[in-house]
């Protein structure tokens, strides 16, 4: 699995994302019967985001491999052989990615996080995608009625629970009167983040999920370097990227 996050700001757009790749095991007995069924934490090193033609940004999460080959190079291929013009939107290489990705037997589990700038009547405006391949969809994250108006916030997806319980409301139960008690709401004003806390706040999403992961029984899916990429308008920059070493 993966924690993948996007967030969109008037300045730009970040998309980060962890580089562990993990598999389900099983234990087998003497007699050929499993016995265990688990998790394996294969590789810190698998690479979830890209930066493709046009200042476009993709991060994947979900099932990490085609027929059992990892997804990344099927991903570097797809960029460098069918998306090889500088004048493509976000919103082609969004079908782009459906399209292809649902041609694999069987169709692989996997979703995509596509991000970019689209030009309308000479406006450069933010185009956040997501991309479910099993289902067949694709959905607009930056959505706003009326289209087009500036809005800022941001989109995760794979091991999202730890985010998501940190951010919704919470309730304390009374056992005594029998009642809940909703502790302090405190929201985040995701209208006032400039490019930095958007860098920053992708950090801590994922850094917190790996950290809970930690200490919790639970399968280690997330982990490994944190990739962030950063998107503005007229450049696309990393700001940390793993590197191969010997």
């Amino acid at each position: 699995m993966s924690f993948i996050i996007t967030l969109y700001v008037r300045e730009g757009i970040v998309l980060a994302s962890d580089s562990r790749t993990s598999l389900q095991a099983q234990q087998i007995n003497q007699h050929g019967e499993p016995t265990v069924n688990f998790t394996v934490g294969l590789s810190d090193s698998n690479y979830k985001t890209f930066l493709a033609y046009n200042r476009i940004g993709i991060s994947t999460f979900g099932q990490a491999d085609i027929n059992d080959i990892p997804i990344t190079g099927f991903i570097e291929s797809f960029i460098s052989k069918e998306v090889n013009q500088d004048s493509i939107t976000p919103d082609e290489l969004a079908l782009k990615i459906l399209e292809h990705f649902r041609q694999y037997e069987p169709v692989p589990d996997t979703g995509f996080h596509v991000a970019g700038y689209t030009e309308e009547n000479g406006i450069l405006n933010q185009r956040i995608y997501k991309v479910e391949i099993a289902l067949n969809k694709i959905t607009l994250i930056n959505n706003s009625i009326p289209p087009n108006i500036d809005i800022q916030g941001a989109g995760w997806d794979g091991e999202t629970e730890v985010l998501t319980r940190l951010l919704k409301p919470t309730f304390l139960f009374d056992s005594d009167s029998k009642q809940f008690h909703k502790l302090p709401d405190v929201q985040i004003p995701w209208n006032f983040f400039n490019l930095q806390d958007a860098i920053d706040f992708a950090v801590f999403a994922i850094k917190t999920t790996i950290d809970s992961f930690k200490f919790q029984t639970r399968p280690k899916t997330v982990g490994g370097p944190i990739d962030v990429l950063v998107i503005k308008p007229n450049r696309a920059f990393w700001v940390s990227k793993k590197e191969l070493r010997m």
